[in-house]
């Protein structure tokens, strides 16, 4: 595209606070009801990692996120931020901020964005950030270092299932001039997290829509083909920063004609089933219109099927310059009476915008797929099972041996690394991205060694001095125990070491039932179902310890921990 269509296109996101009321269609009205109704994934915040980082504002701005009920953030992983150097990778700030939010099971979005100036055109240029958007611009010889970063970023966060590609393409010189660019790039990423993780969603980003999209479809079609589009849902950022309601004024707290008029495109374009993502909007005016528009914008996106999340920008202001009063919380003046951000910097709520977040309706259920076959839904949890955790759960028992889903997935620290992970009545599955492939890749986690870490010296934990096969017995040496009669031919036609690790126990009695522990599962023989299939059964390891760590009511589903919901527990 020509500067003059790129200062167009500024030109037309800039005219969005003063829209046609002929020209665009209003949104649709509340109809009584269906404020209850929706999606709690609209109940996001846009960030950024260094505001985020514990090391700075973190001790104040997580317990803001819980506060609020946050329930998904996005955040850019700056190329030029962990590749400062060329070849020395530092993602120190990253694994901060991301193991924070996945302690407190917040959805991540990661947004991949920026050029180091090391591989610029313009180095000395792109080494300002004020100007990065004018100069900055990949140097061909670098475009090995950029697909090692991609693959490296991927690879260390490939539990992260949602990824978007760039920040407001149309604002950088070099991608909003030519979308061949911007194509190019996005079309490099989108093969290798696709590579690194199959189930990945990569989103294409824009700031004003289908004026840049539709010239991107166009781009990609020419290219790769019609249908063969590197991406796998869109995300737009609907501004209407400074609208304020009055008599006569049309409605239009964001821009619901370019978020319309998006997934119009996308079904026009035969993409009509993938997902829109509002990945940045807000308000810079009064913190009463700002609480006013977000209640209405928030119910009306939560009711869109085809919006998947929503993502307010942002969490508090930026410093005194009246563009960067966007957040829910003000910076409280320094010692000279100046808003500023430094690291002595507290924050406070900004009302009543904060407490119209804190407080809007979050009740209604996820939206999701119905059942199908890469996709069952379980109404007694409220929860569903899809992709490699179905195919998983089907090739280790289903329903007989790992019970019902307690929790979506979600990161979990397992020994010093996060896991994507989720949780049944009877095991908790991990994803291993560096198993792709292979049976590895979805493994049960150790619960069985976890429950008995304390025990281990004590009979019948303690190794065998004697450990002999027998004809009822098999004996593993690895771990010093035997393993014999119904819980055996249990183990053997149940998935055997794959599934339930080796034994680390001899049978005996607990909780009124014999027993036997195995590094991933405890087996439990129930005499009461003599001549059924369900005579041995696997203890509730993971339901157990979820009810331990104060996740879970004892002997129910229904969730108490405020940062781990069952999917029905996201209302207030």
């Amino acid at each position: 595209m020509s500067r003059a269509i790129t200062l167009f296109l500024l030109l037309l996101v800039a005219s969005t606070a003063l829209p046609s009321a002929a020209a665009a269609q209003e949104a649709p009205p509340i109809v009584p009801g269906q404020q209850q109704e929706g999606n709690p994934l609209v109940f996001g915040i846009a960030s950024h990692a260094w505001w985020l980082d514990p090391l700075v504002y973190g001790n104040q701005l997580f317990p803001a996120l819980e506060d609020l009920g946050v329930t998904t953030v996005r955040v850019s992983i700056d190329w030029r931020r962990f590749e400062a150097t060329e070849g020395v990778y530092d993602f120190s700030l990253y694994d901060r901020v991301f193991g924070e939010l996945a302690a407190r099971n917040i959805v991540i979005v990661a947004d991949f964005n920026t050029i180091p100036p090391w591989a610029s055109t313009d180095e000395a240029g792109c080494a300002d950030t004020a100007l990065e958007i004018y100069a900055c611009q990949l140097r061909e010889d670098k475009y090995a270092a950029y697909e090692a970063a991609v693959r490296v970023a991927l690879t260390r966060y490939a539990w992260i299932q949602y990824w978007e590609f760039w920040n407001e393409p149309e604002m950088w010189r070099y991608l909003g001039e030519d979308a061949t660019v911007y194509l190019r790039h996005l079309r490099t990423f989108y093969d290798i997290a696709h590579q690194i993780n199959p189930e990945v969603v990569v989103a294409a980003n824009t700031l004003v829509g289908v004026e840049y999209m539709e010239y991107v479809y166009n781009l990609s079609d020419a290219f790769y083909g019609v249908g063969n589009t590197p991406w796998d849902a869109i995300a737009i950022h609907p501004y209407n920063w400074n609208f304020t309601p009055g008599e006569g004024v049309r409605p239009l707290e964001i821009n619901y004609d370019r978020v319309i008029a998006l997934h119009d495109l996308q079904k026009r374009r035969g993409d009509g089933d993938q997902k829109i993502w509002i990945t940045e909007y807000g308000w810079n005016n009064a913190p009463e219109d700002q609480a006013r528009n977000l209640l209405v914008a928030l119910d009306w996106m939560k009711r869109q099927p085809y919006i998947q999340f929503a993502h307010l920008h942002m969490l508090h202001d930026w410093n005194e310059v009246p563009l960067d009063f966007f957040g829910l919380m003000r910076i409280v003046p320094d010692a000279y009476g100046v808003p500023r951000l430094t690291p002595e910097t507290r924050f406070e709520p900004k009302q009543p915008f904060y407490d119209a977040f804190k407080y809007a309706s979050r009740a209604g259920l996820p939206n999701r797929p119905a059942d199908s076959a890469t996709t069952l839904t379980f109404p007694n949890t409220g929860h569903t099972v899809s992709g490699r955790f179905l195919k998983a759960w089907h090739e280790r028992g289903g329903l007989r041996v790992l019970g019902e889903p307690l929790t979506r997935p979600y990161p979990r620290l397992q020994d010093g690394r996060w896991l994507l992970v989720q949780d049944f009545e009877r095991a908790r599955m991990e994803y291993h991205p560096e198993f792709q492939g292979t049976p590895a890749e979805v493994l049960l986690t150790l619960a069985g060694n976890i429950a008995t870490a304390g025990r281990r010296n004590e009979p019948p934990f303690q190794r065998l001095l004697a450990c002999s096969p027998t004809p009822d017995y098999d004996c593993y040496p690895e771990t010093g125990h035997t393993l014999g009669y119904g819980f055996r031919e249990f183990w053997n036609t149940r998935g055997g070491l794959a599934t339930f690790g080796y034994p680390i126990s001899e049978e005996f009695w607990e909780g009124g039932y014999v027993v036997q522990y195995f590094e991933r599962a405890r087996f439990e023989f129930h005499p009461e179902n003599a001549g059924t299939e369900y005579v041995v059964l696997l203890g509730l390891l993971v339901r157990d310890s979820l009810t331990a760590e104060g996740w879970l009511y004892p002997n129910s589903v229904e969730a108490t921990h405020p940062l781990l919901p069952t999917a029905r527990e996201f209302g207030r």
